[in-house]
């Protein structure tokens, strides 16, 4: 049995990690993310953590009573394999959010739909089969466009960095992977205010149990630090940690596409919980199965 880490979720029972060689990858998700706030006194933002590497800015409601926010996110993503081991994309992501306020014993709610980002991938295998070393991989992503209610448009306002260890011990796959964002600086609409968003680390580390060759299921912690916000200059509250419970399904439809379901839920922290579906599929024609590449590559030898 096969598995393919995808960046930094280990859930599913396919064949590569990356799309294959001048070969195109398409992957769809949609997720759900709600959270609920209260007490708050000035207006901070959010980074969702959407899983496989992804994250969204979302400001939060600037009230001094009770909040409460959903948000779906659309993410439409299309992959290119470079090498057998490398593969570049682009991915965009659409947002649309409802957020419920009650202030002073009075009701508010607003809404709203717009495109967010768009950004441009990258993954690359490191390691894989090695007789001393654990498989690998490292990935990044950098923002082309990005629209986050509340600031101006802006280019390059983001930039991620992760790499991924994973061992496979059929049926088990272990895995940690880590990751860090830069957040650049950003001037707000309607007011001579520049924001800097904090910087984000994450710690995620993942056990993923193939019941078939068709089913996996995944379970794993996640710990995060992100920076405090800052406002010309000045701190916007305080450096925060948070853990996280991860828990995942996915399913094998055929050799060319899959689907996974994912939630995440804070077990410590205020950052709310998030729940997506995704399917990835292959375009073009399939490569030989891994099988009959293995039996080809032994004759050779």
């Amino acid at each position: 049995m096969v598995y393919q880490p995808a960046l930094a979720d280990l859930p599913l029972t396919v064949e590569e990690l990356t799309a294959d060689k001048n070969k195109f990858k398409l992957s769809s998700n949609l997720s759900y993310f709600n959270q609920a706030q209260r007490n708050l006194t000035e207006q901070g933002y959010s980074v969702v953590d959407l899983g496989n590497g992804r994250t969204i800015t979302l400001p939060n409601p600037s009230t001094e009573g009770v909040s409460n926010t959903d948000s779906l996110i659309g993410t439409l993503g299309l992959n290119y394999g470079v090498t057998d081991k490398w593969e570049i994309g682009a991915k965009a992501n659409a947002l649309y959010r409802q957020t419920r306020q009650n202030t002073s014993g009075e009701n508010h709610q607003n809404s709203d739909t717009h495109l967010q980002d768009i950004s441009f991938t990258t993954q690359y295998q490191t390691t894989e089969n090695h007789k001393t070393f654990p498989n690998g991989l490292i990935f990044s992503e950098i923002s082309l466009y990005d629209k986050t209610d509340g600031l101006d448009s802006k280019s390059f306002s983001s930039a991620l960095i992760g790499g991924t260890l994973y061992t496979v011990n059929d049926p088990i796959v272990l895995s940690l992977t880590g990751s860090y964002q830069y957040n650049a600086k950003r001037d707000v609409l309607t007011q001579n205010k520049i924001v800097d968003i904090g910087d984000v680390l994450s710690v995620n580390g993942t056990v993923g149990f193939a019941v078939n060759p068709d089913i996996t299921l995944n379970t794993g912690v996640g710990w995060q630090l992100r920076q405090a916000d800052k406002i010309n200059g000045i701190n916007l509250g305080i450096t925060q940690t948070q853990t996280n419970l991860n828990l995942g399904l996915a399913y094998a439809l055929s050799q060319r596409s899959n689907i996974t379901a994912n939630v995440r839920t804070n077990i410590s922290g205020d950052g709310g919980s998030t729940f997506s579906v995704g399917l990835t599929t292959k375009l073009g024609e399939l490569p030989p199965p891994l099988s009959e590449r293995y039996r080809k590559a032994k004759t050779l030898q």
